[in-house]
């Protein structure tokens, strides 16, 4: 069984991607493969945060505490 420092990791990886990700998509607007990606992460953290929500996680402590369509769409 993973333990919260594990989960809180692979979290902040993946937005660490999601960030670079949508950079690149900035960078290389004509390509759909970077928007792609982009949307590929930003669907993985809203599923996350959503399951983490419903389980009545501490999403501030998740590091999930932010808008994400705001932040990455």
């Amino acid at each position: 069984m993973m333990n919260e420092s594990t989960i809180k990791f692979i979290i902040s990886r993946v937005i660490e991607n999601d960030k670079d990700a949508a950079e690149e998509a900035k960078q290389n607007k004509a390509d759909d493969f970077y928007k792609g990606r982009k949307m590929a992460y930003y669907e993985i953290l809203d599923t996350i945060k959503n399951e983490m929500d419903v389980r009545d996680a501490d999403l501030k402590q998740l590091g999930l505490d932010i808008d994400l369509e705001k932040e990455f769409l």
